[in-house]
């Protein structure tokens, strides 16, 4: 039986399933734009967070860990300074291989002493601990390096204030190299 022509094309539109578009059949998704943003936006992140890291770095040393003592003369020991600023809640205590210095910083005392008593409206003196590291600095020219610790309950801002303090007296450079310790006293 042969079919004419108009009867193969009827036969084949009634045969002839429509088939849906691959992604219908999948139920897939198109994340091409998505993918697009989410590049984007982490370029633009990596790219900010690069210009915020060089606007907060501040140059801070750390004490090496150590086992032991290593020997060394008298002369040597007398000559090092170890000078350390601790910051209290009731002030800022500065000391130095020698003992811990008075108030005025022209006189080493033994005991509970601060250096640089907290103000009356409970803020600290910065400029008086930069005349008294200063004080410290005309003695011995050739230290560069202090400690500073803080008690926990400081915050993080007068820490960074007390490092400025200690680092340079205008432009000239005092203590520049400041560790960081942990808070014991």
């Amino acid at each position: 039986m042969e079919l004419t022509p108009r009867q193969q094309a009827y036969v084949r539109k009634r045969t002839k399933h429509d088939e849906p578009d691959p992604s219908e059949v999948a139920g897939e998704l198109n994340i091409v734009p998505f993918l697009d943003i989410v590049v984007n936006l982490i370029l633009f992140l990596l790219a900010t967070s690069a210009q915020v890291m060089i606007v907060a770095e501040l140059d801070a040393h750390l004490p090496s860990l150590s086992r032991g003592r290593r020997a060394s003369s008298s002369t040597e020991q007398g000559s090092t300074l170890n000078l350390s600023v601790t910051i209290a809640e009731n002030g800022i205590i500065v000391s130095g291989s020698g003992g811990k210095l008075a108030p005025g910083c022209t006189q080493m005392q033994s005991g509970r002493v601060i250096t640089v008593p907290r103000g009356g409206d409970g803020t600290y003196n910065w400029r008086a601990l930069t005349e008294c590291v200063a004080r410290v600095h005309s003695q011995f020219p050739d230290e560069n390096q202090v400690i500073l610790s803080a008690d926990p309950s400081i915050e993080y801002e007068h820490i960074i204030q007390a490092m400025d303090a200690v680092r340079a007296q205008g432009t000239d450079p005092l203590f520049p190299n400041v560790m960081l310790s942990a808070g014991v006293r």
